[in-house]
Formats: C-alpha cells, sequence, structure tokens
C-alpha cells in the first residue's frame, strides 16, 4: 500500500503543470488564438495599383528614386518607382534595382538595373530624381540629351 501511494505521488509531480491525457496527446489542444494583424499592417501591406499609377506619371505623379536601406555609416539603396507624395522609405510600386555606394575591394561600385523596366516608366513620365539620373546615365539607360548636367566624367 505504501508502494501504490509513493508511486501515485511521484506520478503527479512528474506531471505538474498539465494533466496525463493532454501530455500523452488524447484530449484535443484548444484552437489558438488567430492573429489579427493592426490597422497599421493593413495599410503597409495594401498593394499600390500601377494602372492607376501609370496614369499619374505623365503629370508628375510618379518619382524614380532612392530608399535607403543598410545601417548607420553603410548605406544601401534600392532604386524604385514611387508616387511622388509618398514618403522617402514609405510605399512604392516596383523596385527596379539596387545601388551600393561603399567601393569594393577592387574600388567599383555596385549598381544593378532592371533597364527595360526603367525604360517603360521614363517612357509613361515616370520623373528620377538627380541622384537616380546620375545613376541611370552611368548604366546607359538615359542618352546624352537627356543626361544632367552634374554628371563628372569619373
Amino acid at each position: 500500500m505504501a508502494a501504490a501511494a509513493a508511486t501515485s505521488s511521484m506520478a503527479s509531480l512528474s506531471l505538474r503543470g498539465s494533466s496525463f491525457q493532454e501530455f500523452n496527446g488524447l484530449v484535443a489542444s484548444s484552437p489558438a488564438r488567430p492573429s489579427m494583424p493592426s490597422p497599421a499592417q493593413t495599410v503597409m501591406r495594401k498593394p499600390l495599383k500601377i494602372e492607376a499609377a501609370e496614369g499619374v506619371a505623365g503629370k508628375g505623379g510618379v518619382r524614380i528614386r532612392l530608399v535607403r536601406l543598410g545601417r548607420k555609416k553603410l548605406p544601401y539603396y534600392r532604386i524604385i518607382i514611387a508616387p511622388s507624395r509618398a514618403r522617402r522609405d514609405g510605399r512604392f510600386l516596383e523596385m527596379v534595382g539596387h545601388y551600393n555606394p561603399m567601393p569594393d575591394k577592387n574600388g567599383q561600385k555596385d549598381i544593378q538595373v532592371n533597364v527595360e523596366r526603367v525604360k517603360y516608366w521614363l517612357s509613361v513620365g515616370a520623373q528620377p530624381s538627380d541622384t537616380v539620373r546620375d545613376i541611370l546615365y552611368k548604366q546607359g539607360v538615359m542618352t546624352l540629351a537627356t543626361a544632367p548636367e552634374s554628371v563628372s566624367d569619373a
């Protein structure tokens, strides 16, 4: 009798915090509470309509500009298509390239541009920022007629 009492007390000690049935999966666990997005997350996830932006692009409503990423003193930029009223790091329509201004071991700056998409957006009427205009000129996307005056030969 003493042995039976000792084993039952040990069993209750080892399963403290959950019952034996829950431990062996005999009882269905309660369904997890579904995570509801906050209103701020739904606003950020809402995609912008490219078709609507194409109509505004000819009126100066769409810009090709940079979004800063990276950390302190190590910048990294994405080249994006965004509405002109959107914040610098805010919503955008499309990412068309990236630019790493920090030179690598060979002294080269990393610039990659989706030329076809940039030419399309320029044909629709999107206006590049001054820095993006310099980058596009160096990549050969923009011609000398549309090149900025601030581009140096270096």
